[in-house]
């Protein structure tokens, strides 16, 4: 289980001289092992933030994260690369998140060689293995991820989590920019892949629909605090704070227009 309690993260108003504001405030959640959850809100409520603290990319000013009975925010160095192999951080930008420089087998490697020390054989074995998993061809080892279609670099950025062997994947509006068509694959391919593996996921979303499809749990955050927690919502009219019922509205809009 990956759990935050009263967790502020604050960063400095720009031009606003020593102005603070909560980016993340007073938030507390549980993450259980093997569910989805997801959080959903619209650009600059704190989404991003908060799952950076969950994956100690970034320290919370107050509060504490626990993985299981370890608490993260008091953990050493050692303490935390494990933390770091068992909470996995997918971001929005697929591409910007790979080492350019780096081929695809490099990539997935250079986990294996990190968390497990593995020797190169067994990390060519893992790799093909991985490119299974995430449905890439076993071709694709030796290319660049500018070589790579958006939808394979979404996966090449899967396959990568999944070779740390993680309890948590955190999805940071990872499936932002995709094509309706292309979206619904990468969805469906990863409630599979869910399913078989038994990870806790994590999904943040501006998009409700996103979050309505993939998880049992929803949690939506303005401003920095949650405002509202549904589990298993059968349907938009569950959702009862005025600032939900925009967000279906939003939904409600954009299908209209694909209409």
């Amino acid at each position: 289980m990956l759990k935050a309690e009263h967790v502020t993260k604050q960063y400095q108003v720009s031009g606003g001289g020593h102005t603070m504001f909560d980016a993340v405030s007073d938030v507390s959640m549980e993450l259980r092992d093997g569910c989805v959850t997801a959080i959903v809100g619209e650009s600059g409520s704190g989404k991003s933030t908060f799952a950076r603290v969950l994956s100690y990319v970034e320290r919370p000013d107050s509060g504490r994260v626990f993985l299981d009975s370890l608490e993260v925010t008091a953990c050493g160095r050692k303490d935390l690369r494990t933390v770091r192999g068992k909470v996995q951080l997918v971001m929005q930008n697929a591409l910007g998140s790979l080492d350019p420089h780096q081929s695809v087998a490099g990539i997935l490697e250079e986990p294996l060689r990190l968390l497990f020390h593995m020797g190169i054989e067994e990390r060519k074995r893992r790799c093909l293995e991985l490119l299974d998993m995430a449905r890439l061809e076993r071709d694709m080892l030796r290319r660049r991820p500018d070589e790579l279609s958006g939808g394979q670099q979404k996966r090449l950025c899967i396959a990568r989590a999944l070779a740390a062997q993680p309890q948590h994947i955190i999805f940071d509006e990872s499936f932002s920019g995709l094509d309706v068509t292309l979206k619904k694959q990468v969805l469906d391919f990863l409630k599979e892949l869910q399913t078989k593996l038994q990870i806790s996921f994590l999904v943040i979303t501006h998009d409700l629909d996103t979050a309505m499809y993939m998880a049992g749990t929803i949690h939506v955050m303005r401003r920095g605090k949650i405002i509202e927690t549904l589990e298993n919502p059968r349907s938009f009219s569950d959702f009862q704070e005025p600032y939900s019922q925009e967000l279906v509205k939003a939904v409600r809009s954009k299908r209209m227009a694909l209409q």
